[in-house]
């Protein structure tokens, strides 16, 4: 059966670190999503985004899509599919709304992954060593809550508390092997 990791948590547990690390460690691939923004120095289409232009965007079938100013960006059913063409298993960090959306679509091809740390405190020093500024650091954090989590999730989440890299490695290890048995 193919199936898809969402990763979702607060700011600074270590979402973009999980993914990289299946990526490198088991060749599990991040589905790619879409954007109507110009491409930035450095990206390419199709590795970084899908970019897109208003017209094109339009006619994908999103799982999720928001607007930031006057660009767009979401997670299509062409992206996921086309993730699939070579490989059984993906992942994609998306936030709470996400996984409800994937949850209701797909259901147990999802596994839901949330991470988390064990205080506001650590998350905090996370973004300002990757560099996020004190103004930055307070609006993603303000009103923030460890769990996230609403009532109608919790069944469907696999929590991962990232306070040790050893330890989530070691847990994401046991993960995948678990999911490649399925």
């Amino acid at each position: 059966m193919k199936r898809i990791i969402l990763i979702a948590g607060p700011s600074g547990a270590g979402k973009t670190t999980i993914s990289e690390y299946l990526k490198r460690k088991y060749d599990i691939p991040r589905v790619i999503t879409h954007t109507t923004r110009p491409m930035r120095e450095g990206e390419v289409d199709k590795e970084s985004y899908y970019f897109e232009n208003d017209d094109t965007f339009a006619k994908l079938h999103f799982f999720e899509h928001v607007k930031y100013g006057s660009y767009q960006y979401g997670s299509s059913r062409e992206a996921l599919d086309e993730a699939w063409k070579n490989n059984d298993l993906v992942s994609l960090i998306v936030d709470i709304q996400g996984v409800k959306s994937y949850l209701k679509q797909l259901g147990d091809q999802v596994y839901f992954l949330y991470v988390t740390a064990s205080s506001i405190e650590e998350l905090k020093e996370r973004l300002i060593r990757r560099g996020d500024s004190i103004q930055s650091v307070k609006e993603r954090l303000s009103g923030s809550e460890l769990n996230q989590l609403s009532y109608d999730l919790k069944p469907y989440a696999h929590v991962l508390l990232n306070d040790s890299w050893e330890n989530t490695a070691q847990r994401l290890n046991a993960i995948i092997t678990g999911l490649r048995k399925d």
